[in-house]
């Protein structure tokens, strides 16, 4: 079972040329071989890979997030080895060579890879669970009832260092946030916006008036 999702992100700029632009198409695309970490995490999860392809249709990987580490320890070493054998699977894919206007180029996009609470690997969106359902709800900060704010560290500060940070987060059945993971902004700035994301609550969510676990988004800004 294939577990990514391809999608060109805006790295390419708006001109005339990316009209002309095709999302090349995948030839090798195994599933990442998951270490018994993932099923240790209990709850499932999602890697994202940024990635070059280059004229030749090669990978190099560029950057990884994810996937939710529990709030209890976000330094959690579990996390960064499943992120590792993501890295490892996400270099071995091969595509077509990129075209732009009938042209090789090279383009930069973002893979997500999903397992299940069993360390498996799942659909987007199907994510098996060992403590009731997980609702995949998207951006949620509709939904949220107590944003806490970030740390702003000393030396992002000094750099005059701003953006925006959005979060994965698990949300239990309560409104807590179980887990977190930062999807970008700057290095310096995930650490504090995770840490934030752990003490924010958000409105519990029922399914056929059954209450569930949810995943999806929140966004921290950061100003000097």
């Amino acid at each position: 079972m294939k577990s990514f999702l391809i999608c060109l992100i805006a790295f390419l700029s708006l001109t005339d040329g990316l009209m002309g632009q095709q999302a090349p198409r995948v030839l090798s695309n195994p599933d990442p071989v998951y270490p018994p970490e993932a099923a240790e995490l209990g709850y499932g999860g999602t890697v994202t890979v940024a990635m070059n392809v280059d004229k030749m249709g090669k990978v190099k990987v560029l950057q990884a997030f994810g996937p939710n580490a529990p709030c209890s320890n976000l330094n959690d070493e579990k996390s960064k080895r499943i992120r590792d054998g993501v890295i490892a699977a996400a270099r071995t894919v091969v595509f077509e060579p990129p075209l732009q206007n009938g042209k090789p180029t090279e383009v930069e996009m973002t893979i997500s890879y999903s397992f299940d609470s069993t360390g498996k690997p799942a659909k987007l969106g199907d994510l098996s669970e060992s403590k009731g359902r997980i609702v995949e709800a998207g951006v949620l900060m509709g939904r949220v009832k107590y944003l806490a704010r970030p740390d702003y560290p000393a030396s992002a500060r000094a750099n005059r260092l701003a953006g925006s940070v959005p979060v994965s987060v698990l949300v239990d059945v309560d409104g807590k946030v179980i887990a977190a993971s930062a999807l970008g902004g700057h290095r310096m700035l995930q650490d504090s916006a995770m840490s934030a994301a752990c003490r924010s609550s958000l409105e519990p969510v029922q399914l056929s008036g059954v209450p569930v676990q949810v995943s999806g988004v929140i966004t921290f800004i950061f100003v000097p």
